[in-house]
């Protein structure tokens, strides 16, 4: 993930949110954020592979219908606490990035 595709995913998030919306659709961004489907429960259920303290994520199927508003909504915010999630870890390298350039910095003018 890098922060093109992490910007690229917050507008198709926020496109997502202001339509009806089916499974489908969701399972297939929860799959772009690094989301796999797992065997557990009544519902489809979806777990990070890249974070282990993100919860689990259910996306209901109901028959090819549109997800009602709520459900849909629900689903969202939780990928958006996986867009948080990538924005923090990209935060993370970039800041590390930054101390090794720093660090590269003293050795030249020495």
């Amino acid at each position: 993930m890098n922060r093109k595709k992490l910007d690229k995913l917050k507008r198709e998030l926020a496109a997502l949110r202001r339509s009806p919306q089916k499974a489908g659709a969701l399972e297939r961004f929860a799959r772009q954020v690094g989301r796999k489907p797992i065997k557990r429960g009544k519902e489809p259920m979806w777990e990070s592979t890249e974070f282990d303290n993100l919860f689990p994520l259910a996306i209901p199927h109901h028959g090819g219908r549109d997800l009602a508003t709520g459900t849909k909504n629900s689903v969202i915010d939780q990928l958006e606490n996986d867009l948080e999630a990538w924005e923090q870890r990209l935060g993370d390298e970039e800041a590390d990035e930054d101390e090794k350039d720093d660090e590269g910095d003293d050795d030249v003018t020495s």
